[in-house]
């Protein structure tokens, strides 16, 4: 625990030093259809065909996306790389809804369809390294004719790279960083003044449910609500470990386990951090539009960016590319960045990472990396990060400027301050997460907390039993 901390404290240093400098010098549409793009085609002519088989040819790669602001500026620059390489790349993007379940099938088929797709640690690395799905990069990255020393993988904030390999940190690396993001708060300027609500009085949450409470007020007959977060999502779990952060305070916990277990894998959702963190999830949802139960971060984003919603709560730093976009928001220039309030109990947050990664299956690993190699590079993240709002890279947050905003840049800040990494994986951790959103969805429709909460406990101890976690 104590070399883990110590590694917590120098990214956080690292990355305030970067984002101090910075102040001084100064998503898409919902997509459950699949895009398939090639190197030689724009993403405006891009088809509705899906890659079903894997090409063993030396000069394509297959490559399979979410639908994510990264992926929309790498489309952009992948005759680049063919120009560059001579390898074509056929692009699969899908929405969140059905990627997570596209990804598994693939990688657990002996032909994957694609040969480089992107990584969560949690959502599917820790699956795919138990069940021998994903390759291991090392070779990769040791290799200076595969990986030029220009790639500079030290220059990756280690707190994040760390988070790619398994069983731990200290496990080989299954993945390479390409964005960062931590869970935050977003809110509309213009309602708040228009209220008379200082935000900068706004400390605590119990400050912001008032303040929602005066918004949902003034607002609910013009189609605006108070507050938008995500519902029944598969990833929600995940965003939501930062509002039990929050609540959990200093006390420690075990990294992969997160806040849910003890060293002997009793389960803690009756903790009352946890139960205050599910709770005020659930009354979110709960103050949200017809249908927020069932909101994907998709729905969320074009709600905000529409102009439907006040606030959008605990969610992903990168958003801010999409609010800002004429293209794509209708509130530019309206939405204040805020770091997640006070709880009576604690103040906390957590990040999370997308990462790139290779099935262990695919007969193309060569050209694979090849690909990750150049889109994950010092000179590329330089292109992506004004679209992502979260490079990885030392090197891209110092030579940004001024390119993010000052208020943004500031809540990054204090966010960072206060955030862990917030990746909970282990055998049974799937099942679990499942009742989670079941447990948040239920509270947030009217039942009790307590009465849940305890169910969701018993269920959580009998999970881990099956999965010979505990006798």
């Amino acid at each position: 625990m104590k070399h883990a901390q110590l590694r917590k404290v120098l990214f956080i240093a690292m990355i305030l030093v970067t984002i101090a400098s910075m102040l001084a010098a100064c998503a898409p549409a919902k997509q459950t259809a699949e895009a398939t793009v090639t190197a030689d085609q724009s993403t405006a002519a891009a088809t509705t065909e899906e890659v079903t088989t894997n090409s063993s040819s030396d000069q394509v790669v297959n490559v399979l996306l979410d639908s994510h602001p990264w992926q929309q500026v790498i489309e952009k620059h992948i005759q680049e790389f063919t120009d560059q390489t001579g390898i074509k790349v056929n692009i699969t993007v899908l929405g969140e809804d059905v990627y997570w379940d596209r990804v598994s099938l693939g990688l657990s088929s002996d032909n994957p369809p694609f040969d480089v797709f992107m990584l969560s640690p949690n959502q599917t690395g820790f699956t795919g390294y138990q069940n021998n799905w994903i390759a291991p990069l090392d070779d990769y990255l040791n290799d200076p004719n595969m990986t030029p020393a220009s790639y500079d993988f030290s220059d990756i904030y280690p707190y994040i790279s760390a988070g790619f390999r398994f069983p731990d940190a200290d496990g080989k690396q299954y993945g390479i960083p390409l964005t960062m993001e931590t869970y935050m708060l977003f809110y509309r300027k213009d309602l708040f003044a228009e209220q008379n609500i200082d935000v900068s009085t706004l400390k605590t949450v119990d400050d912001w449910m008032a303040a929602l409470d005066k918004i949902q007020t003034a607002y609910k007959d013009q189609g605006i609500s108070a507050a938008v977060i995500r519902g029944q999502d598969p990833t929600m779990p995940d965003e939501l470990l930062a509002a039990v952060n929050d609540y959990w305070g200093d006390r420690p916990f075990l990294a992969q386990r997160m806040f849910y277990f003890d060293e002997n894998w009793t389960p803690q959702f009756t903790d009352p951090a946890v139960v205050n963190g599910f709770k005020l999830w659930a009354k979110l949802v709960s103050m949200g539009p017809v249908g927020s139960t069932s909101f994907t971060w998709n729905d969320c984003v074009r709600q905000f960016a529409d102009g439907k919603a006040a606030t959008y709560w605990f969610d992903a730093s990168v958003f801010a590319s999409i609010f800002e976009d004429p293209s794509q928001s209708s509130v530019v220039g309206k939405v204040g960045y805020a770091s997640v309030p006070t709880t009576a109990t604690g103040h906390g947050t957590t990040n999370w990472a997308w990462g790139l990664s290779i099935p262990e299956k695919s007969p193309n690993k060569d050209n694979a990396w090849k690909f990750i190699e150049w889109a994950t590079s010092p000179e590329i993240e330089k292109v992506t990060a004004p679209s992502t709002y979260g490079p990885v890279r030392a090197s891209t947050w110092a030579a940004m400027g001024d390119t993010f905003g000052t208020e943004f840049t500031t809540a990054v800040d204090e966010n960072l301050k206060i955030a862990v990494p917030g990746y909970m994986y282990f055998t049974g951790s799937g099942e679990i997460t499942d009742r989670i959103t079941d447990a948040v969805i239920r509270i947030s429709q009217g039942e009790d907390a307590d009465t849940v909460m305890k169910e969701l406990n018993d269920q959580a101890a009998e999970i881990v039993k099956q999965n010979g976690l505990t006798k």
